[in-house]
């Protein structure tokens, strides 16, 4: 055998557009894919497995472990890793973790297990609307609500004078995301108002995201845009519930492109372990249980949005 025919040789690499746009066929799970969709449809730009990282080395240095996040997020400088893996294997991964966030402390990675999925799929797939429901316990009362909103004003408050002043007089805008978030912006407004800082009110609409299978990608829109004007001004999204981020990570960057200066979160309910992307959040009322809840404004449950309180809802 010749030298030449008994040298190893390198393997060509991928194309650059199958690391950023890979078919389903080089998944290595189908939830993968679901949440690939979910990614590009909140025009969040990802990257399937662009990245390995060293964990464990031997005592000659080599390396002999190494962690590999499914997805990286250029816009947020952070990685994903879905596991939907039984608990014996999801141990395993999460002590490679560990080593990577050990190793590696400026790197941020969000890992998504089964349950967080699944959360994710009821969120964002079909809605339940047709099962039996029922309200279970109030979590909270009315009294608690409103006082939690007078303190959530407050906070918010303190912070705005010096932005008007820095904006040359522009006021700073309250922006509602959605139907749910109007009895909670109104109420927030008014206590903002109430304090002496002078504020504008506006709401923004989404396009929910279709059932699968799409023919082709398919990506938010604004139903509804917000009339005042964004050059200068500084905006807090105010959200009724803020679960995995997506849709304030969307509109921050939307704001941002049209001269919004700054950009926050004000959230009544959230659900911060359901966090897919960190968004900017500067205050929030309640950290929400993981069950499903009504009143309050809120809309998935529209039967119950006038209720005065925020309650469990119970199905079947």
């Amino acid at each position: 055998m010749s030298r030449a025919t008994s040298i190893p040789k390198q393997e060509p690499l991928p194309p650059l557009r199958w690391l950023l746009q890979p078919d389903a066929t080089r998944f290595a799970h189908p939830a993968e894919i679901e949440l690939a969709r979910l990614l590009t449809f909140y025009g969040q730009r990802w990257a399937y497995e662009p990245t390995m990282f060293a964990v464990r080395w031997g005592i000659d240095g080599r390396p002999e472990a190494f962690v590999t996040p499914d997805f990286y997020l250029p816009d947020r400088d952070q990685y994903l890793e879905l596991t939907t893996m039984r608990q014996r294997l999801v141990t395993r991964k999460n002590r490679k973790f560990r080593l990577l966030r050990k190793h590696y402390p400026h790197v941020r990675v969000r890992l998504l297990y089964l349950r967080d999925f699944e959360r994710l799929q009821l969120v964002y797939g079909a809605n339940d609307a047709e099962q039996e429901v029922r309200l279970g316990a109030i979590l909270y009362p009315k009294e608690d609500v409103e006082r939690r909103i007078t303190e959530l004003a407050s906070q918010i408050a303190a912070g705005l004078p010096a932005r008007t002043v820095r904006d040359r007089g522009q006021r700073p805008l309250l922006l509602g995301v959605g139907p749910g978030s109007d009895r909670f912006l109104l109420s927030l407004g008014e206590k903002v108002r109430a304090l002496g800082v002078g504020v504008d009110l506006d709401r923004v609409d989404l396009t929910t995201m279709p059932a699968p299978p799409a023919l082709a990608p398919v990506q938010v829109r604004l139903a509804r845009v917000p009339t005042a004007s964004l050059p200068g001004r500084a905006v807090v999204l105010v959200q009724e519930v803020l679960s995995s981020g997506l849709s304030a990570a969307f509109l921050e960057t939307w704001l941002q492109r049209r001269g919004a200066e700054e950009v926050a979160v004000c959230a009544l309910l959230d659900r911060e372990a359901a966090r897919v992307v960190d968004v900017p959040v500067i205050c929030r009322g309640f950290l929400a249980p993981d069950v499903g809840l009504a009143g309050y404004g809120l809309t998935r449950r529209r039967e119950f949005r006038d209720l005065p309180f925020i309650a469990e809802v119970e199905t079947g």
